[in-house]
């Protein structure tokens, strides 16, 4: 299967895709995948969101280290959080009784990166993203063979807990100015 034929049975039927999706076969296809969707994301959002200077960038502010950084540094850093978000959603779906596997679940991840093709785009980004938490709830069903119910709290809850550990972290800084 090519890359766009992947892109659109992801978009378009993702229970059937991860149904299908092999749980092994290695890391290279699914980081493939993802690599190309960081890249075009990466490129996107320097030519066409509104950034901190304030619009299109013109072809001199289009310089080295934005090709630097959408081309190079966005993949590196995608392919990076994608293992270790890996790591993140492979315990919390054991943890719940799922039976799947750390590659497993790295190939749903990358998989699931196909929403970055749209979700540079302003005002329709945030749907996208939404999007994209159901890719991973749907994703981890399949690999991990859990439910939806359980799929959501393993997707939901890395986040419910980086929300508290800030809350809380945020409350001993201020603890500390004013005891």
């Amino acid at each position: 299967m090519d890359y766009i034929d992947t892109w659109k049975s992801v978009m378009q039927s993702p229970s059937e895709f991860y149904r299908k999706m092999p749980k092994t076969g290695g890391y290279a296809d699914p980081l493939i995948f993802a690599a190309i969707n960081f890249v075009v994301f990466g490129l996107m959002t320097a030519l066409f969101n509104r950034g901190m200077y304030g619009g299109i960038y013109s072809g001199r502010e289009f310089g080295f280290f934005i090709v630097f950084g959408s081309l190079i540094m966005t993949p590196i850093f995608g392919i990076i959080s994608i293992f270790i978000e890996g790591v993140i959603l492979y315990v919390i779906y054991r943890l719940l009784g799922g039976s799947g596997t750390y590659e497993g679940t790295v190939r749903f991840i990358s998989y699931a990166t196909a929403v970055l093709l749209l979700s540079w785009i302003p005002f329709i980004g945030w749907l996208v993203g939404l999007y994209g938490i159901y890719l991973y709830i749907v994703g981890g069903m399949y690999v991990h063979d859990v439910g939806m119910g359980r799929s959501i709290i393993a997707v939901i809850l890395p986040t419910i807990l980086f929300i508290l550990l800030v809350i809380l972290m945020g409350a001993l800084a201020f603890s500390q100015f004013f005891i």
